[in-house]
């Protein structure tokens, strides 16, 4: 016993007496050797760790003296083991450990396609995300530019002095936008405001490529594209930024923000504007017919709109107890667009948003979430008379959603979303009478959805659901899916699956009532015998990641029912009608590479192709790209270089004009109309940029956009609307 007793105390005073340190250590990113915030440092084969403050530190204490790995990771950045060796005596110095950026984040965290948070690698779903850091690369100030040049798919042309998207063959009626998973009010030619989107305060934006309807019903067909906004991480945060511009562009922007343990507030404003700009015909707008003929229209001069805006967005999270979180947020947008030009001087457009929200999140256990959300979302525009200093109101859209949302993470990897929702939409715009009075008109959804992922096996996922709208117009819809996902390695991966589509007319298409001056004067009429769109949308993709490089290749396929588009019932009436069936056949590939610590490449191609014929309005192909260099001469305050472009295949554009034709027999001319073909060539435009890090948290950026100073041969709806070379400074201070 006393031996026993002896060897206990021997062995207890040895253990007293081990070397017990306190490491201490710092993580850097390779690029720009600043501090990163929240990353994981764990010593392997030991409880041990610890997290990194905000300015990149960690503290690690009692390690016994030996040989150790240390295993480090972050969200966005390659994971890394460190061998570590703890000296007997305190002599362990900081351990500076440099991470570098994925070439794609395929460990990001994003919501949209499940409506529950999966890192993008394990989402079933076919994803793309665009993060804080690629945007700010990028430089660009405008969702519109930043969407055109990010995505090979997507195209902007100009619709009578206004951005008309089209993102893999489906115009913008076919694409839901939202914002933090709220929709968006107000639309001119069936696109957004894409100026509301302040750049410098977006988080991520995800973009859910395929139809969508059945966790966000109409409008999702051709894709969904969320805007996250960006929340404080720090106790105090605040950023002004600056820049200046060819066509007078100026740009303004402040935030400030704190995160406590109570929860978090911040508040961000801005101003942007830039003149209206001309183009200039070079060659004359030809309409080439079938018989050889052809029509040359006088060369002509186009104005695009400039502008001048402002918005204010606070936000406010609230941590009530362990369970329950609350948020509220709203905001203020206005915008004056200038048409340019004689007109511009006497009548100007005046746009103004007004948006406001509350959302609950309720932890009910650990596996189980209730959210419930509403939100309120206005666009109102006017015709601003400034020799006069009046206004007239022409245009409401007001837009009511509130939701209910279950989630439960079951155990071998099942999981549920369930929910309801209700969604008004309300529209007054005086082309619902065809005298130009205002009248007003709405429509009421409500829905229930749930979807539901199976793990049938370690290397598959299987994703259900289903939801069903009952429209006050349109009554009851039930859209399906079935997707899934197969992991066949670590490093390749493969998903596809099948998706209904429902498309319920909208206001406008309904009611509209209004003679339209141009083009020698017609009659537009909207139709209330339409019926709603239903659709058929199949979709594959395979992802291989190899290391550095990621290649990604998707293929889509949508065939419409009962699709809605206006049809010319006489010489001068269009009507609003179901054309028919439509299908549109999608694909899609991208290789993303991190060649070096200093240099990146992104390219992606698509070809997109539909079943309209001469009715068809789609570049069949288009591709981008981006090169970024880091160029390492200054350590800390390396500067950065890119280099980006796309290219649009060329297309030809047919319609039906009248032509002057001589009767054989007797010899007199009469007007007829034939088929014509408009011919619009490929063009490629490219950007560089620079970005220099500068001393006291201050970054210069500098650019030449449209670097070849390409210019559009005739100005119209399917041309390029840039005005050539332009150039910009800005300056940025992030505390």
């Amino acid at each position: 016993m006393r031996i026993i007793l002896l060897a206990i105390f021997f062995i207890t005073v040895i253990g007293l007496n081990a070397q017990h340190q306190r490491i201490e250590g710092r993580i850097i990113d390779c690029r720009s050797q600043e501090g990163i915030h929240l990353v994981s440092v764990g010593i392997l084969g030991t409880t041990k760790g610890a997290i990194s403050d905000e300015s990149g530190k960690f503290v690690i204490e009692e390690v016994q003296e030996g040989d150790y790995t240390f295993a480090v990771s972050s969200i966005g950045y390659e994971d890394k083991r460190i061998p570590v060796s703890v000296p007997s005596k305190n002599e362990s110095p900081i351990i500076i450990i440099s991470l570098c950026e994925q070439a794609i984040d395929l460990d990001q965290v994003v919501v949209t396609a499940t409506r529950t948070e999966r890192l993008l690698k394990n989402v079933p779903i076919q994803t793309q995300m665009i993060s804080a850091k690629a945007i700010e690369r990028m430089q660009v100030t405008n969702f519109r530019d930043l969407l055109e040049y990010e995505l090979s798919g997507v195209e902007f042309t100009n619709n009578g002095g206004y951005a008309n998207i089209n993102m893999l063959g489906f115009g913008g009626k076919y694409v839901l936008f939202l914002v933090d998973g709220e929709r968006m009010a107000g639309e001119t030619f069936d696109n957004i405001d894409y100026n509301r989107v302040d750049m410098d305060n977006v988080q991520q934006i995800e973009i859910v490529k395929g139809a969508a309807s059945s966790l966000y019903g109409s409008n999702a067909v051709g894709g969904v594209i969320n805007i996250i906004t960006q929340k404080p991480r720090k106790a105090f945060e605040t950023g002004a930024n600056v820049r200046f511009g060819s066509n007078n562009e100026q740009n303004y922007r402040y935030t400030v923000g704190t995160r406590r343990k109570w929860g978090y507030a911040n508040l961000t404003a801005s101003f942007k504007s830039m003149d209206p700009y001309l183009l200039k015909d070079r060659e004359p707008l030809t309409q080439w017919f079938a018989n050889g003929d052809k029509v040359e229209y006088p060369l002509s001069e186009t104005y695009i709109a400039g502008y001048k805006d402002y918005s204010i967005n606070p936000r406010v999270g609230i941590d009530v107890s362990e369970k329950l979180h609350l948020e509220t947020k709203g905001g203020y947008y206005f915008k004056e667009r200038n048409p340019g030009g004689l007109d511009g001087t006497k009548v100007t457009d005046r746009y103004y948003n007004y948006s406001g929200g509350v959302k609950a999140d309720y932890k009910i256990s650990d596996n189980q979430h209730l959210q419930i959300s509403g939100n309120f979302d206005r666009y109102d525009k006017f015709k601003y008379y400034k020799l006069l200093s009046e206004k007239e109101k022409t245009y409401e859209n007001s837009q009511q959603r509130f939701n209910g949302m279950y989630t439960h993470s079951f155990a071998a990897g099942h999981s549920l979303v369930a929910g309801a929702e209700y969604f008004s939409d309300n529209l007054m715009t005086f082309m619902f009478e065809s005298d130009g009075s205002n009248a007003k008109r709405d429509a009421q959804t409500y829905a229930v959805y749930t979807q539901q992922e199976w793990l049938l096996a370690e290397k598959i996922i299987l994703v259900t659901g289903l939801r069903y709208d009952y429209h006050s117009q349109f009554k009851g819809h039930l859209t399906p899916r079935l997707s899934a996902m197969f992991k066949f390695t670590p490093r390749f991966t493969v998903r596809g699956g099948y998706s209904g589509g429902f498309r319920s007319p909208t206001l406008k298409e309904l009611y509209t009532d209004w003679f339209h001056p141009n083009g020698g004067g017609f009659q537009i009429i909207g139709n209330k015998g339409m019926k709603a769109e239903k659709s058929n949308n199949f979709n594959l993709s395979a992802e291989l990641s190899l290391g550095k490089t990621v290649i990604t290749a998707m293929t889509q396929y949508s065939l419409i029912e009962d699709m809605v588009s206006t049809l010319w019932a006489n010489q001068d009436t269009v009507l609003y009608a179901n054309i028919g069936d439509a299908n549109v056949w999608s694909t899609e590939l991208s290789v993303t590479s991190q060649i070096t610590n200093n240099l990146s490449l992104k390219v992606a191609s698509s070809v997109v192709t539909d079943n309209l014929g001469k009715r068809s309005i789609i570049r069949p192909f288009s591709t981008t790209g981006r090169i970024d260099y880091i160029i390492p001469v200054f350590g800390k305050y390396n500067p950065t270089i890119s280099l980006s472009g796309k290219y649009f295949g060329g297309m030809d554009i047919y319609g039906t004009g009248d032509i002057t034709d001589t009767d054989n027999e007797t010899g007199i001319e009469k007007e007829i109309s034939e088929e014509y073909k408009v011919h619009y060539d490929g063009y490629a435009i490219c950007r560089l940029s620079f970005a220099q890090t500068l001393p006291f948290n201050l970054t210069l950026n500098a650019g030449i956009n449209n670097l070849f100073d390409y210019k559009t041969k005739f100005s119209s709806f399917y041309s390029s609307i840039s005005p050539g070379r332009t150039y910009y400074i800005g300056l940025k201070w992030k505390l």
